[in-house]
């Protein structure tokens, strides 16, 4: 390779040396670095960065051959971080054996403090405390754990995560990274006598082994000058242009106008959060406009306004911002609503929002008995948005005998299925709207604020929020519980609690861009821990993700940590006091969230679908009568015991002793913190075995990690099974794997709607999971799902049948836009078990044949789109977590 220069960040050119590369790789550990070079195809002149992602992206081309070139993939490129992080004369006095790589890690973190205090980085008061504890918490290091990272997850953090010098160069190193995060966090211990130092090693220990993830503005923001750390937040939009306008402070109803919203909005994606809306208090297109005597526009043009923004400004100058667009059923603007990304709409309008129909158990019995309703302007019945439950039901009833008497308008008379049933078609055609049960989430929350209701929810449905809410979303990493084909339990529980003092203190710390949401976070103290890693974990159990025995372990975890978090809070409001709106409470009243969901199936079963609702219940115990499921789960309940955290001491204790946090639990959908934690995403199954995915540095056919690691350790990717799964994303029906490794497009919708609801029954905000749908899905599922979530307490969902976008985040497999071969989906049958394969995971083998593209055709030419940089496949706004 002669005549090749390498182009330097400083500008220089170098000649460009094989040996230097070949040394490169083998520290990086290739299998064989000699392949590499040769297969390099570079000319004249080429950026260093340009040369190392031609090296990382053939080594990853390499992967289905031997797991080791992964590892040198990821290797390769975290030096490259380092280089930047601590210069090159650092690096090679490592390579040369002068300076250990602990110690230069260790050192490189000294100088990363002092390089953020001189770039103003850090928030002045912590960094003047920590400062003299910095050289203590760089012994605490432990630089090996990066290895616990994948090739996505250095991919991620580098991408979103990592902080930069101003000339763009990284100066901060993973282990850095997991450090500041804890010690942000930790420094709110300070506030009640506790030693932040302490607090900072158990945080750090429990986010650099994986373990726990925090959600992206904690990453981001933790130990910063900027400091907000929350993820989510629901902004009310009240029907006048600004408090502040002369035109609206007279009128008692406006309290946060539409321009408030907006630049309060805008501050919030600067900040790296997500907003939630509901824009049913706005009166509809064509009504009149007191102040001026000229007509409404109606919420849809004003949604308008949100999604520009958005276009404008990035979360926190790292990704785009995530809004969530609701309006009540009973809006006289709903049948456009519905229809807003529908049909002509699916892809040119709203593009920023993810959009929800917020409904009630009211308008469901409505819907469901096919009866007449009316569509009412909010300025005219007020009381509508201001009541839930029983109170909504008699202002309802109220308004519409109004408009009877002739004193309200008639906006429409609708009947109730015809409004459903647009809702269930356009969903069908572009997976928008969702749907959320107000009535559920109003009746679940313990946090009851006196006079107020919850309206809406964040930008993916797992936080139902009071106005100006905002809250802190983590997730415990549950494959990491798993050893010997059972549950950790005390480790769990050990690593539960922490995660809920971590979720805690981050409100404590927390730099809010607004006084009334820092009121009101303060008020209620809502932090949200949720799980990540559930496929993953049904995998190294040997349960197929579709059958009574995962539902059951899923039914064992959620309620085992429910109830340690539960505990958790318990333990901390002794220890530093109650949540201020705690005597409100139904914790006051010892009511666990749990209880009433179990009142509410029950509730339903008589009144609406008993046989629906019993089949659930049905599969539910099937899966507990299994001799497997009950041992993985032996010793969950003695784990609970030993913590005092049974359902009776939980209920004593919570109105006796108080309880630390409004609302505790929540399942998010991870997003980018699943490719960091390098499992699968959220309670979500496996989405493909193989999908495309779109580098920077190129386009590679990336398997999903854990399917890869068993198909190699099991000797079962052979050739036609390599073509199969490169050709579709999935294994062929008469593979041996074929029920473990089954993916979202193979699973009957009612087994996704089964998952969530199991989750649904220990929450207390939300669950944000996709009911994933085959392209050929008739409407009528689509229906019936959305029925079924309904009947079973599934606080919301969200379906999405696959190509029903003209333009798909990702499509599974080189062929995934075109037809997939014939798969089984199976009907629910409670009464029959599944077959579940039992495998060992430990014995993975070295070689595999390289997936070769077939027809003459580039994977780029077959390809219609694919999954980015730092997309996580069921992320489909790219900004979740």
């Amino acid at each position: 390779m002669v005549g090749i220069g390498v182009l330097k960040r400083n500008g220089t050119v170098e000649d460009f040396i094989v040996n230097k590369l070949l040394e490169s790789l083998k520290r990086a550990g290739a299998p064989d670095p000699d392949l590499i070079v040769r297969s390099l195809d570079i000319k004249g002149t080429v950026t260093s960065s340009e040369l190392s992602d031609k090296v990382q992206l053939l080594m990853l081309n390499l992967v289905t051959e031997d797991l080791k070139w992964h590892d040198a993939a990821r290797n390769y490129l975290i030096w490259s971080v380092y280089k930047q992080v601590w210069g090159k004369d650092v690096v090679r006095a490592i390579n040369e054996g002068r300076v250990r790589f602990e110690d230069a890690y260790r050192d490189g973190f000294v100088r990363w403090f002092k390089t953020g205090l001189e770039l103003r980085i850090w928030d002045s008061e912590m960094a003047s405390w920590f400062s003299q504890h910095i050289d203590e918490l760089a012994k605490y290091l432990d630089p090996n754990r990066d290895l616990l990272l994948t090739y996505n997850g250095v991919r991620t953090l580098m991408s979103r995560y990592l902080l930069k010098r101003l000339d763009g160069s990284f100066f901060e190193a993973p282990q850095y990274l997991w450090m500041r995060t804890a010690m942000g966090v930790a420094y709110a211990e300070l506030r009640y006598g506790g030693d932040p130092i302490t607090w900072a090693r158990r945080y750090y220990d429990l986010m650099s082994q994986l373990k726990f993830m925090p959600n992206s503005p904690t990453l981001y923001n933790a130990m910063t000058r900027l400091g907000q750390l929350s993820a989510c937040f629901v902004v009310p939009v009240d029907d006048c242009l600004s408090r502040e306008s002369d035109t609206n402070r007279d009128d008692t109803e406006c309290n946060f106008g539409i321009m408030d919203a907006l630049r309060l909005a805008a501050l919030i994606f600067q900040s790296g959060g997500g907003v939630g809306y509901n824009f049913g208090k706005l009166r509809p297109e064509g009504d009149i406009v007191r102040s001026t005597t000229g007509i409404a526009s109606g919420p849809l043009s004003f949604m308008k306004l949100f999604d520009t923004l958005v276009d404008t400004i990035k979360q926190g100058g790292k990704r785009r911002g995530a809004q969530m667009g609701m309006l009540f059923w009973w809006h006289p603007d709903i049948e456009k609503f519905i229809t807003s990304k529908s049909g002509e709409q699916k892809d040119m309008q709203l593009q920023n929002f993810n959009i929800s129909v917020t409904i009630d158990d009211y308008f469901m019995q409505k819907a469901l008995k096919g009866e007449d309703i009316y569509l009412i302007n909010p300025r005219e019945c007020p009381c509508l948005y201001k009541t839930w439950g029983e109170e909504f039901a008699k202002c309802y009833e109220s308004c519409v005998e109004q408009i009877k008497a002739g004193r309200i308008r008639i906006w429409r008379r609708i009947n109730a299925k015809e409004l459903w049933d647009k809702i269930v078609k356009s969903a069908w055609d572009s997976g928008d709207p969702g749907l959320w049960n107000r009535d559920l989430a109003n009746f679940i929350n313990n946090e009851k604020l006196p006079g107020e209701v919850i309206n809406a929810t964040n930008p993916c449905s797992e936080e139902s929020l009071y106005d100006f809410e905002s809250c802190n979303l983590g997730s415990i990493n549950l494959v990491k519980y798993v050893k010997d084909g059972k549950i950790e339990w005390e480790e769990l529980a050990r690593d539960t609690q922490l995660a809920v003092r971590f979720l805690d203190d981050v409100i404590d710390v927390n730099k809010l861009p607004h006084e009334r949401l820092r009121k009101r976070v303060l008020e209620t103290r809502r932090i949200g821990l949720g799980a990540n890693g559930l496929a993953d974990t049904l995998i190294a159990l040997g349960l197929r993700y579709d059958s009574p025995q995962a539902l059951a372990v899923s039914d064992t975890l959620a309620s085992f940590i429910a109830r340690i978090a539960v505990r958790s809070s318990i333990d901390l409001a002794r220890e530093k006091g109650t949540y201020p709106a705690y005597k409100h409470s139904d914790w006051a009243e010892g009511v666990l969230p749990w209880t009433k969901h179990r009142e509410r199936l029950d509730k339903f079963s008589s009144a609406f679908d008993k046989e629906a609702v019993d089949e659930y219940l049905e599969i539910l115990k099937v899966g507990y009568d299994d001799a497997r499921v009950k041992s993985i789960i032996d010793g969950a309940t003695a784990v609970l015991k030993g913590y005092r955290a049974l359902d009776e001491e939980l209920s004593i204790d919570a109105s006796t002793i108080g309880i630390r946090n409004g609302s505790i639990m929540s399942i998010a959908p991870e997003g980018s913190r699943s490719l960091i934690a390098g499992v699968n995403s959220s309670i979500e199954p496996l989405f493909a075995i193989a999908y495309i995915r779109n580098l920077t540095i190129g386009k590679l056919i990336e398997y999903n990690y854990t399917a890869l690691k068993l198909l190699m350790g099991t000797k079962t990717l052979d050739e036609s099974t390599r073509k199969f799964v490169e050709e579709y994303g999935i294994l062929p029906r008469n593979h041996p794997l074929a029920e473990l490794l089954r993916t979202a497009h193979e699973i009957h919708w009612k087994w996704h709607v089964y998952m969530q609801v199991t989750w649904a029954r220990w929450n207390d905000s939300g669950v944000s999971k996709t009911i994933n749908m085959p392209s050929e899905t008739p409407i009528d599922d689509v229906e019936q799902a959305y029925r079924l979530a309904w009947l079973l307490g599934a606080f919301g969902i969200t379906v999405y049948r696959d190509r029903s976008k003209s333009v798909q985040v990702i499509y599974t497999g080189v062929k995934g836009s075109e037809a997939k071969p014939a798969v089984e989906v199976r009907e629910v049958k409670p009464k029959v078990e599944a077959k579940v394969s039992y495998t060992s995971l430990s014995s993975l083998k070295d070689k595999l044949v390289r997936i070769k593209g077939d027809g003459g055709k580039s994977i780029e030419e077959e390809m219609v789109e694919e999954l980015g940089e730092t997309d996580d496949p069921y992320c489909k706004t790219g900004s979740c977590g």
